[in-house]
């Protein structure tokens, strides 16, 4: 009888999991993200917010360009986007430091926004900074030279969407944890409310709001992810708030795609359009043609509005936009960024005198004119659809995602070996370095390698903790 228990209690261990978990691996990166973020909230931020990158002894700081040491960047990987970074720890391990750093980050986004209710690339919290924007928080002022400055918020480059975002995240999760804060709220429903006010009746968004009368600024604008990240945004707020006009906004954006997409023998889309929903130049290097780069974001953008609002109409556009790229192929296998209208031929611009041409040998080395701007990933996710049925693939889309205690260690296990190189490789601050922001060779504190850094370490600690704080 003792040999035979001691046969089954073998036979159960071998069928049990086993989980070999590193606690003292979770235990370091926990203390390392701390560390991180003790460092920039105490030495890094100014007025709890960030720039781009910044030479080691913090004696210079850059954006997309050089910016003053009294500014924050806003455009990602700027000053939202390490906020988000703040936020990713606190869902990881539940921790109130990376709620409170995440807090000062919005705090520093909710001061430089603008009266109208976005942003613009940069905050100064200088009193010259004061005087060249209009900023919200001087709404009422009796001083002319607070209340005349720069108004126009911009959806460039993720600019206003990114900032909105990390105060949604942030105004929920202070709700959620009990310590709702009133101008956080405030800041976020203004900056919603711009970004309604913004989208066209068509239901397309503009660069740059309010419109300036003149300029591809006003151009209704896919270039650089524009629609996407906007209708991101709503996506994130209907979930979060419930608003129905959050909702109609999304849907008012697909409807605008689905009107955008150029008849045959092109069915595809521009990078942005004018008054009449016609392609439209901007910049001397981004001309009126199909543009296969943004095409691709939209076409992906179509299935996401899909699964979000139960409606399969926004899936009609693929089938013959994929046709268009697969006939529009190079011989190289890439694609040209830009098609020429009604002949589909490619576009191109000389390197010294941006004079359009169809040859590509030698074109500016600061765009990419050729890519892969397509894979066959999305005709495969369209006949995963149609073979799991419609209805049934929205319902799993919108459905809770269940993950089991055994996946979560087993995807953190998988983490372990990249964990200890993020680890091993941090400063003595406890953040890390990058090349190439300041000229080749010249080593910075990159805030997006820090930002990518603490996610990774955050995913790891969350999926070995179970994300205790979601």
């Amino acid at each position: 009888m003792r040999r035979t228990i001691l046969v089954v209690s073998v036979l159960t261990l071998l069928a049990a999991p086993c989980f070999a978990l590193n606690e003292a691996l979770v235990e370091e990166a926990t203390l390392a993200l701390s560390k991180a973020t003790t460092y920039l909230v105490e030495e890094v931020a100014v007025g709890g917010g960030y720039a781009g990158s910044y030479l080691p002894d913090l004696s210079d700081q850059w954006g997309e360009g050089s910016i003053t040491a009294t500014m924050n960047w806003v455009q990602p990987p700027g000053s939202p986007s390490t906020g988000m970074a703040f936020m990713r720890a606190y869902e990881a391990t539940g921790d109130e430091q990376f709620l409170q750093a995440a807090k000062l980050n919005a705090e520093s986004l909710a001061w430089g926004q603008l009266a109208i209710g976005g942003w613009d690339y940069n905050i100064d919290f200088s009193p010259a900074g004061e005087e060249r924007w209009f900023y919200r928080h001087n709404v009422g002022s009796d001083n002319p030279k607070l209340t005349s400055g720069r108004n126009t918020g911009t959806m460039d480059d993720n600019v206003t969407q990114a900032a909105t975002t990390l105060l949604i995240n942030v105004d929920r999760a202070l709700q959620k944890a009990g310590q709702p804060d009133e101008a956080i709220h405030e800041a976020t429903m203004a900056a919603l409310d711009y970004l309604l006010a913004a989208q066209a009746p068509g239901g397309g968004w503009p660069q740059r709001y309010p419109l300036s009368g003149r300029g591809y600024q006003d151009y209704m604008t896919l270039n650089d992810n524009t629609m996407r990240d906007c209708a991101t945004v709503m996506m994130l707020a209907w979930r979060e708030y419930a608003d129905q006009r959050y909702y109609d906004s999304v849907a008012r954006c697909g409807d605008f795609i689905i009107k955008a997409q150029l008849p045959e023998p092109q069915p595809s889309w521009a990078q942005q359009y004018d008054a009449d929903l016609k392609p439209g130049w901007a910049r001397r290097f981004e001309p009126a043609a199909v543009c296969t780069g943004e095409a691709h974001g939209i076409m992906r953008l179509l299935v996401e509005i899909a699964a979000f609002t139960g409606d399969p109409r926004y899936l009609e556009p693929l089938p013959a936009a994929m046709a268009w790229f697969e006939r529009s192929q190079l011989e190289n296998g890439r694609w040209a960024r830009f098609y020429e209208l009604k002949t589909n031929r490619p576009l191109y611009f000389y390197a010294d005198t941006y004079r359009l041409t169809y040859d590509g040998s030698n074109t500016p080395d600061h765009y990419a004119f050729e890519g892969g701007y397509y894979n066959s990933s999305l005709r495969d996710r369209l006949e995963q659809i149609e073979e799991a049925g419609f209805d049934n693939w929205v319902a799993a889309r919108q459905a809770p995602t269940e993950v089991s205690r055994e996946s979560q260690i087993r995807q953190a296990e998988a983490l372990e070996a990249e964990v200890r190189e993020i680890l091993d490789a941090r400063t003595e601050n406890g953040v890390w370095l990058g090349r190439g922001g300041y000229g080749p060779g010249v080593s910075h504190l990159s805030m997006s390698a820090v930002q990518q850094r603490m996610n990774k370490l955050s995913e790891y600690v969350g999926l070995a903790k179970g994300y205790p704080g979601r």
